[in-house]
């Protein structure tokens, strides 16, 4: 008995197969659903997520917002410069002037009529314009003027003998009448009468009728007087002609005005310079100009002009509605926070990290990313399998004789000394399991007996045979098959590798007589040896036997466990899966060797 046996089934080892199956299954579950998550869209935007938290992006935006904080930040000095600027006195000053009542009425009364009025009469007082004007107007004298002139002028002319004859007569009655005498017919028949060389007594008495006649006599009158000869000599006249040109001058509305301004003594009591200045004295006193000019001139008001326009009161405001913004309060609120990391978007997404790794298919992806327990699965595929699922034997897998007596017979023998013969499929059973029955009863068969050949003989017992020859050979790869392990001493049953020599074996199980896993195989003396490692103390119950092939190197193991190891290069070829049980000694009562399933895999 093997001690390896024994020490693998004390210490627990060699663990339940019922354990082992869960463990595949579960295995295979957790296999194809790590496939189907390796593939999915959620898996790749997991890694994402992944890379993303474990980056160095992440982690110094981390540091960046929980080495934050409100003391030296820019919030804190922006929060400083406006207190600062807000007791600044300058800028109280301000606010103590802005929006007042009194700016409020310095600002409407300084646009009014009145203080532009003022201010216009300001600048010709303050200028020097009224003072130009009411020299000027105080200058202006009508002794030694122009208007003076032409009137002495006017006047010296009036009272000459000329101008005074051409007024008497010029548009007179009498000058008419002269003048419309000379054209008459009374004037041409005195001239008749008077130039006539040669006069009758009537002409004569006629002459001396018409030269007593009063408009004759008038006419030389006046004909011959000084009055008209200067008359006549003066319509003609420069001094006429000035007479007239003054005349017209002096008597003009113009010159009688500019006459009578000029002696007016009061004339700058009644010049517009003189309207002015009264017009300013009594703006100048009027006490909205006076409220104007004062608030004006207050400091309250220069300090009001000069900070209204400075940089301070623009920073000042600009830092107010800074300080008043939901987004300053936020950022401020934020750096005060000393919960701030885990209100950020960043935050939020690690933590939804956390919570994807936990979903059970990403544990599962990562349990076994980098593990080798899906080699099964990964490295080899199923090529070989039975669950004997149906009720009957797969002939399409299964043949019930070995290939030697297949070819030479057609059905199966026995060889000399063996207790049974091989049924065609009669002592096989099909139920959710292979059961090879070992029944006690007669039966006729064949014994290769040398030199006769087949000789028909009867046998006292029947058993079963399994081969998958010629359908199914195996070359490197893993058999492995559940048995149920119940020896029974005088039925040797085995599950093994063989090849055309049906005495050399890869024993996957053999048990009855021996309990073995190793080779069975003909030595150099023509005798069965075999090399292996005994398993007679293993617990009766259900394993799962493999045996893996790698040229020809052989590994046992049961449920997993590792048991044997060992060379045999003759084994290294092509071989068939047999399962038989063989009657060794007369036994009492029906055996049944039980396989719930056969499976070969080869590496990809």
């Amino acid at each position: 008995m093997s001690f390896k046996i024994f020490s693998l089934q004390l210490t627990g080892k060699i663990k339940p197969t019922a354990t082992i199956e869960k463990q595949r299954a579960q295995l295979k579950a957790d296999f194809d659903a790590f496939l189907k998550t390796e593939s999915s869209e959620e898996l790749k935007l997991f890694l994402e997520l992944e890379a993303w938290a474990n980056s160095e992006a992440y982690k110094n935006k981390k540091k960046e917002i929980e080495g934050l904080s409100y003391k030296g930040s820019k919030e804190e000095k922006e929060w400083k410069e406006f207190e600062r600027l807000k007791k600044s006195g300058p800028i109280k000053k301000y606010f103590s002037v802005e929006g007042s009542s009194d700016l409020k009425r310095f600002e409407k009364e300084r646009e009014s009529d009145k203080l532009k009025n003022y201010y216009v009469l300001l600048d010709y007082m303050k200028e020097g314009q009224f003072e130009k004007d009411k020299k000027e107007i105080s200058s202006q004298v009508f002794k030694g003027s122009v208007e003076e002139k032409h009137l002495l002028e006017y006047k010296k002319l009036a009272k000459s003998a000329g101008i005074k004859a051409y007024l008497e007569l010029h548009g007179s009655e009498v000058l008419k009448r002269h003048e419309a005498l000379a054209n008459s017919e009374k004037f041409k028949k005195y001239n008749e009468l008077k130039n006539a060389s040669d006069r009758s007594k009537e002409d004569k008495a006629a002459f001396r009728k018409i030269m007593g006649d009063s408009e004759i006599k008038a006419y030389f009158k006046l004909e011959k007087s000084k009055k008209l000869k200067l008359y006549k000599e003066i319509s003609s006249s420069h001094d006429l002609k000035r007479y007239l040109e003054l005349k017209a001058l002096v008597e003009s509305k113009e010159f009688r005005e500019k006459e009578a301004f000029l002696k007016d003594k009061q004339k700058f009591e009644k010049s517009e310079a003189y309207k002015k200045q009264a017009e300013f004295k009594r703006l100048a006193a009027d006490d909205t100009v006076k409220f104007v000019l004062k608030y004006e001139k207050s400091s309250l008001y220069k300090n009001y002009l000069d900070v209204k326009d400075s940089f301070d009161l623009k920073r000042y405001h600009e830092l107010d509605a800074l300080l008043q913004s939901e987004e300053y309060r936020k950022q401020k609120a934020w750096l005060e926070d000393k919960k701030r990391w885990e209100k950020t978007p960043e935050y939020a997404r690690y933590q939804q990290y956390l919570k994807d790794k936990q979903i059970p298919d990403f544990v599962n992806y990562f349990k076994y990313k980098d593990s080798k327990d899906f080699d099964l699965f990964r490295n080899l595929e199923v090529v070989f399998e039975d669950d004997f699922s149906g009720r009957k034997l797969d002939t399409e897998k299964w043949s019930t004789a070995t290939p030697v007596a297949d070819k030479l017979l057609g059905e199966n023998y026995a060889m000399p000394g063996d207790l049974n013969i091989f049924t065609s499929g009669n002592n096989l059973k099909v139920e959710e399991k292979l059961v090879i029955q070992v029944k006690k009863e007669k039966a006729k068969g064949k014994v290769w007996q040398m030199p006769a050949g087949f000789v028909p003989t009867d046998f006292e017992y029947t058993s079963g045979l399994v081969s998958s020859a010629p359908r199914f050979m195996v070359e490197d790869g893993i058999l492995e098959a559940k048995i149920k392990f119940d020896p029974v001493k005088q039925v040797v049953s085995s599950l093994y590798l063989t090849g055309e020599k049906a005495t050399n074996r890869v024993n996957l199980l053999e048990m009855g007589a021996r309990n073995h896993l190793g080779f069975t195989f003909l030595n150099g003396s023509g005798k069965v040896e075999s090399q292996g490692i005994d398993i007679s103390n293993l617990k009766k119950s259900t394993y799962i036997f493999s045996v893996e092939k790698a040229g020809s190197t052989f590994t046992w193991k049961i449920n997993e466990v590792e048991i044997l190891k060992q060379e045999k290069p003759e084994m290294n070829k092509q071989l068939f899966i047999e399962a038989s049980s063989l009657v060794i000694n007369p036994v009492s009562s029906a055996v049944n060797f039980e396989i719930e399933w056969v499976k070969c895999y080869r590496r990809k």
